[in-house]
């Protein structure tokens, strides 16, 4: 998981099970507080669930050398909801051997479709809308093209057969501004326009997920009173 300190620092990996957008630094909360609905909600947090992944297939007969697979990458609401009440829009940073290796999508669905040979990492850049006053959220997709087992045993991989490898994540919103508050909270779930990889993503069934999520955030809870106490011990 990614989880930002703030809305000035670098995103740095952490065990949290969720992506954290935190509140600005404390001069900029300070600054907004007289800007109408720029008032930073204390206490408060919003969750925006998205993912994110490549899906490829073998061309079968059609391929040659350099052109092996067709692959997408993505990044969708859990349920195939469209996103466009959060995100402005989503950068793709492709290889840079590819002709224009950056894509930018600025409307739902979020995809970027491709041919080619070998996998590499697919940076993925999520602006927020403006009334998020948020700095752009940045993920990482790993193209993935063939399957395990058809790696390990060198197999063909079959033709109508797509290689999926995806990422659940739950961006968080820490003290977020009261307009992209009212933004969220007045929003109408509607789905986002299909693709062809509509069908083949399933909808997901984030249940256990979201049990690991919240028995961890139990345990780091449990585990600050714990703490606190020993500190008053001390003191």
């Amino acid at each position: 998981m990614v989880d930002t300190a703030s809305a000035d620092t670098d995103a740095a990996a952490t065990p949290a099970g969720a992506v954290k957008v935190a509140a600005a630094a404390t001069g900029e909360v300070a600054a907004e507080v007289d800007a109408p609905g720029r008032k930073r909600m204390r206490d408060t947090e919003l969750v925006v669930p998205m993912c994110y992944g490549t899906c490829a297939y073998w061309l079968g007969k059609k391929a040659d050398e350099y052109h092996s697979h067709k692959w997408t990458v993505y990044l969708r609401g859990p349920e195939h909801e469209d996103l466009s009440h959060a995100i402005q829009k989503v950068v793709f940073n492709l290889h840079p051997s590819f002709k224009e290796p950056v894509r930018v999508l600025d409307a739902p669905p979020y995809e970027v479709t491709e041919t080619g040979w070998g996998e590499f990492e697919i940076g993925i850049t999520v602006h927020f809308v403006p009334d998020a006053g948020e700095k752009p959220l940045d993920l990482f997709a790993p193209l993935k093209l063939y399957a395990d087992a058809d790696a390990l045993e060198k197999k063909p991989q079959q033709k109508n057969k797509p290689v999926v490898k995806e990422k659940y994540e739950e961006v968080v919103f820490h003290e977020p501004r009261e307009v992209f508050h009212a933004r969220l909270a007045a929003h109408t779930h509607r789905a986002a326009p299909e693709s062809e990889l509509t069908p083949v993503l399933s909808k997901r069934d984030d249940r256990d997920e979201l049990l690991k999520i919240v028995t961890a955030r139990k345990v780091v809870a449990e585990r600050i009173g714990v703490l606190k106490q020993q500190l008053d011990a001390l003191t």
